[in-house]
């Protein structure tokens, strides 16, 4: 995928981005890359591939999610390069991002990216996610809380629903997902206060698939979770890691 396409496929898919939007993807793509070269921060180094696999597939939210039409705060989880939360960021400048991961070399280039491309309303937190989200300061402060990874489902919500505020919602945003991962996340949901609101299954324009799992905050998160840095990876609530 190029710069182009990239633009042409979001316009199709009623989502255009501006020419100043796309210099700031492009800026992006260069930074990382470039930033890649000393310190890892991806495996996908190929122009294409980042265009694809990265920026396009973080804005899928905003494809199948009911556009918001005022300024909301998001907490990105485990942020990494800035996926999902930097592209959301560029395509809405309404959102009020946070992104939070636990190595200070991802946090470094963060900083350095919302710098050079001259974000505003973004902050990055240095820490774990099982520790903030008992922070009274991010404590279910959030409308939205996001991550993009593999884990099981259960451990994501132990991550993320902590952070959101009652009729906020958290967006799971996996690559697979089994039908019985929402059935065996019925205690973890009941314990975390959360719902299941949508799920969505599409794929990529090159194919890959990937999932989308919407769940409603709608009751405070019982405040032994989340539990200390690993339990919820080791041990998920209701659930088999």
């Amino acid at each position: 995928m190029t710069a182009d396409e990239f633009a042409a496929i979001l316009k199709t898919e009623g989502l255009p981005i501006s020419e100043k939007n796309l210099e700031s993807f492009q800026k992006y793509l260069d930074f990382l890359l470039e930033y890649n070269q000393k310190v890892n921060l991806t495996a996908i180094t190929d122009p294409s591939d980042v265009w694809l696999k990265h920026f396009y597939d973080s804005l899928t939210p905003l494809l199948y999610l009911p556009s918001t039409i005022k300024k909301v705060s998001l907490i990105d989880i485990g942020s990494g390069a800035g996926f999902p939360g930097i592209p959301l960021r560029i395509i809405d400048s309404r959102l009020q991002l946070t992104l939070l991961d636990s190595l200070q070399k991802r946090i470094s280039f963060l900083d350095q990216l919302i710098e050079k491309l001259a974000l505003k309303n973004v902050e990055t937190v240095h820490g774990r996610a099982e520790d903030f989200g008992k922070n009274p300061n991010y404590r279910e402060k959030f409308d939205f809380a996001i991550a993009r990874a593999v884990s099981n489902t259960n451990t994501l919500l132990e991550l993320l629903l902590p952070f959101v505020k009652v009729g906020g919602k958290a967006i799971l945003m996996k690559s697979t997902h089994h039908e019985n991962e929402i059935f065996d996340a019925s205690k973890a949901l009941e314990e975390l206060g959360g719902r299941v609101a949508q799920t969505f299954s599409f794929e990529l324009p090159n194919g890959d698939p990937r999932v989308l799992i919407t769940i409603d905050k709608i009751k405070p998160t019982k405040n032994r979770y989340p539990r200390k840095a690993g339990t919820p990876l080791k041990s998920p609530i209701g659930g088999k890691p």
